[in-house]
């Protein structure tokens, strides 16, 4: 671990979730077709989900205004933009480039977004990071903004829990929480099992038209990637990283993504860590989101002093990276 003013990591949290509320009763999940990943994705209660007309990118400025208000830090001491608004308005260019503006950024900002859907957040941490002790950067922000609803068919399994969210992070020396270290696995053999392709939905939301639009495509193929891959590429990324550093799980906290309770009973029951705060049933599975907001939830209210982030991609790539709270901070 760094001595405090050279620790580079987190300094600043904020979040943002839509105020529209979608439940299980909502009769879009009656029933999925086909049902064999039913059991996969289970312990939804609410979602939070983006309204006709709303933007996602605006969701994305909360998020970071709040995070820029709690480090500190204003607009025009950010040099570099990380991060993804997925999807966006349009294909190209990203909708990073709106938040740069909307949130007056200077034009010498950099602004560096990550399509790794997603693991987004675990990488963009990471790269800011870099940047940071490269001294290519002296502030950083990170933005991951998450709008999945719009591109799931509700006729799918995979569609039971998704919810909209916005999770946004200030990086820079001197940090509350350091990023000590990171880890990564790609099967690119799976890369084809989750995709996102143009379909005709079978089911979508009223005010939802019923040609083909982008949609979220997780098939038998998908079923089984998340029942070889979810478990025990996870563990090793986790097991990787603490035995490294010599990190007792029960001093750790895993935050990461969260596709359904049964996945995260198993995580929590095989590595034996400290803590496992979740916001799945508050707010959904935020998809890319979901571990920026959980982080800034909960991470001032964890016991443990160590905090694993973890990120599973569509490319069936994972990410993960351990984080070590400073007890010396000022923040």
């Amino acid at each position: 671990m760094s001595e405090q003013g050279n620790a580079i990591g987190v300094v600043g949290l904020g979040h943002a979730v839509p105020d529209t509320i979608r439940k299980n009763d909502d009769p879009l999940f009656l029933r999925h077709e086909p049902p064999f990943a039913e059991d996969l994705f289970v312990g939804f209660h609410e979602r939070r989900v983006l309204a006709p007309g709303e933007r996602l990118e605006d969701l994305g400025v909360l998020a970071a205004q709040r995070a820029l208000a709690d480090a500190g830090v204003a607009a025009d001491g950010i040099d570099r933009l990380y991060g993804a608004v997925s999807p966006g308005e349009v294909l190209l260019p990203s909708g990073l480039f709106g938040v740069h503006e909307a949130l007056g950024l200077p034009r010498e900002a950099k602004v560096v977004p990550i399509q790794s859907e997603f693991t987004n957040f675990v990488d963009a941490l990471v790269c800011a990071c870099d940047a940071v002790a490269a001294g290519r950067s002296e502030r950083a922000l990170v933005v991951v903004a998450a709008g999945w609803s719009r591109l799931v068919d509700y006729a799918d399994a995979g569609a039971a829990g998704i919810g909209d969210g916005a999770g946004a992070v200030v990086v820079s020396r001197d940090a509350s929480w350091e990023l000590v270290d990171e880890a990564s696995e790609t099967h690119g053999a799976w890369r084809g099992a989750m995709t996102l392709q143009m379909r005709a939905a079978r089911r979508s939301p009223p005010g939802v038209g019923d040609g083909e639009r982008p949609l979220f495509v997780f098939e038998a193929e998908a079923a089984r990637a998340f029942r070889e891959l979810g478990l025990s590429v996870p563990e090793r990324l986790f097991r990787k990283l603490v035995e490294r550093h010599g990190v007792a799980p029960a001093d750790v906290a895993l935050v990461g993504h969260q596709p359904s309770v049964a996945l995260l009973d198993a995580w929590k029951g095989l590595l034996g860590v400290g803590d496992l705060p979740s916001v799945l049933q508050q707010f959904g599975n935020c998809t890319l989101a979901t571990a920026a907001v959980t982080l800034s939830l909960h991470a001032r209210a964890l016991a443990p002093r160590h905090i694993v982030l973890l990120g599973m991609g569509l490319g069936q790539n994972f990410s993960a990276a351990l984080l070590h709270r400073r007890a010396t901070s000022a923040r």
